[in-house]
């Protein structure tokens, strides 16, 4: 999971929410060098949140994005299988990266976390006030 083209003209006010709903970019879910999803104006910054609270909670369990933004539920899946772990998407049906072990999913969730701490300390903003509040 990757990002770029980080979009921040729609941050009209300073409230978590505000960071949360307003910061969005192009979000790119890939397995080598295949792209399984490729979805522009993603809301990267309630995705950093919600898979940071799935890794410091309940990371045992299932892992399925529900945003604001969508309707549907599962814009990023993250689930375990008898194969192992793979992510995907709910628009992008019957793809899935080739299956891990747990550490597989986790690394990437957490360099993905990370990049969006960093782009919100570039904005001058404390990233756990949007984070892990």
């Amino acid at each position: 999971m990757s990002y770029d083209q980080w979009r921040t003209d729609e941050l009209q006010g300073t409230t978590q929410a505000d960071y949360v709903i307003a910061l969005d970019a192009r979000l790119r879910l890939m397995d080598g060098g295949i792209t399984l999803l490729e979805e522009t104006g993603f809301p990267v910054v309630e995705l950093a949140r919600s898979l940071l609270a799935w890794l410091e909670g309940s990371a045992d369990g299932d892992f399925e994005f529900e945003s604001m933004s969508y309707e549907e539920s599962g814009a990023i899946r993250i689930q375990q299988t008898e194969a192992g772990w793979v992510v995907g998407s709910v628009f992008a049906p019957g793809l899935t990266t080739a299956p891990t072990d747990r550490s597989g999913v986790e690394e990437p969730c957490r360099l993905f976390v990370a990049m969006v701490e960093s782009d919100l300390e570039e904005l001058g903003v404390d990233p756990a006030e949007v984070l892990r509040r």
